[in-house]
């Protein structure tokens, strides 16, 4: 008499589930300080970008620009940069150094 059994078996099933979880605890980790890392490399663009609105400024003026929104209103930025980590407008203009400062703290690496 032989049957014809067809399926897993609970163990099997219980396997697979175990396998699942341990790779989804290997990648949230993984994915999350990916998503920092971007989030840091964005506001360093954001930095850069207006370290160069600023050089253009002073070329043009013979100045130096007073904050972010001189930049843009003389339209060497189309608007002002939102750092990543807020959303918010966090850079201003340093004007002893004449380069953009994050006010959540990041620099250019």
């Amino acid at each position: 008499m032989i049957q014809n059994e067809k399926g897993f078996t609970l163990i099997e099933l219980m396997v697979v589930v175990l396998i699942i979880g341990i790779l989804v605890a290997i990648a949230i980790p993984v994915f999350s300080n990916t998503a920092t890392t971007a989030r840091l490399r964005a506001c360093e663009a954001n930095l850069r970008t207006i370290d160069g609105s600023i050089s253009q400024y002073q070329a043009e003026f013979n100045s130096d620009p007073a904050d972010v929104a001189a930049l843009v209103t003389a339209q060497f930025l189309r608007s002002s940069p939102q750092c990543p980590h807020t959303n918010a407008a966090d850079y201003t203009v340093d004007a002893g150094t004449d380069r953009a400062v994050c006010t959540q703290g990041h620099t250019i690496q």
